[in-house]
């Protein structure tokens, strides 16, 4: 018994350690033409800055509200630029799953097991479109335009969430398609997205008894920033449901506003505008462009 415990010891410390049994994030080089939390999004919490995104990722805080700290496992939101595509390059192919090793070892962050859920995936019956996976909240061909090592590392938990398949190779592949478009379009545009829990309480985790509980949203937001030739700021905010059956494609019926964004999640997006200024955002102007694509 002694063996056995000393040794699932040693695997859990080791789990942590880069080239055992998870790879190693790669080097971060910083393009600093880059402003991924341009607008400045509060509050942040634990804050990670990578080469393609920012990340506030959720800390023992306590998000509910009931006076005790929480654990979610998850990042609170994502900030990110994208820049018009310049040199057209092929794609590299996925890396393994990464996690962050401090926030792991402070049983903060998930390592992949939480979402394995190896039961369920062995299960013929149950059908791929509703089964939760690492939904990027930076995706990998994005960062692609900075660098293959910025699109690497957008393959570490703390740039995901729970999401249903048909969420994350439907409507949202769609969305992250119509930002890129958008970039090369107006040369660059700036995205901010996380998780929505409508209650302040998760319904659903992922992980089982041994493993790290991982928070399932209700849903993700997504909101695309961009700066028209007069510096007026315009915007299109998405609210994409998490925890109902698939339904149609179309991002426009998840059109919703920056405000009911704040509302549901207790984020602050913008500030750098302040208040009065905020209130240039145009979403029909935004809407008009959407139209033309």
């Amino acid at each position: 018994m002694k063996l056995n415990k000393y040794f699932l010891l040693l695997l859990t410390f080791f789990a942590g350690v880069p080239g055992f049994l998870y790879p190693a994030p790669a080097p971060i080089l910083f393009d600093y033409s880059y402003e991924h939390d341009r607008w400045v999004t509060l509050p942040r919490d634990i804050q990670l800055d990578f080469a393609a995104y920012t990340v506030s990722f959720d800390s023992e805080d306590d998000n509910d509200g009931d006076g005790r700290g929480d654990i979610w496992g998850i990042p609170e939101w994502v900030s990110f630029e994208i820049k018009r595509l310049t040199v057209d390059h092929p794609l590299s192919s996925r890396p393994r799953w990464m996690t962050d090793n401090n926030l792991y070892a402070m049983g903060l962050a998930p390592n992949d097991e939480s979402y394995r859920v190896p039961g369920t995936t062995a299960m013929r019956e149950v059908k791929t479109d509703y089964r939760f996976v690492r939904g990027h909240l930076c995706p990998k061909d994005t960062a692609e335009r900075i660098s293959r090592d910025a699109a690497y590392n957008t393959h570490i938990l703390v740039n995901v969430v729970p999401q249903l398949q048909w969420q994350n190779n439907g409507i949202w592949k769609v969305i992250e398609q119509l930002s890129t478009e958008w970039a090369d379009r107006y040369n660059r545009v700036w995205v901010i997205t996380g998780p929505v829990f409508f209650n302040a309480n998760p319904a659903l985790w992922l992980g089982q008894d041994d493993e790290m509980k991982v928070a399932v949203p209700d849903a993700l937001f997504k909101i695309i920033v961009r700066e028209d030739p007069k510096e007026i700021v315009k915007t299109i905010t998405f609210l994409i449901p998490n925890i109902v059956p698939k339904t149609k494609d179309n991002p426009e019926l998840f059109i919703t506003t920056i405000d009911r964004i704040e509302e549901l999640t207790s984020l602050d997006f913008l500030t750098i505008l302040g208040d009065k200024q905020e209130k240039i955002e145009n979403l029909k102007g935004f809407l008009s462009e959407w139209e033309k694509l």
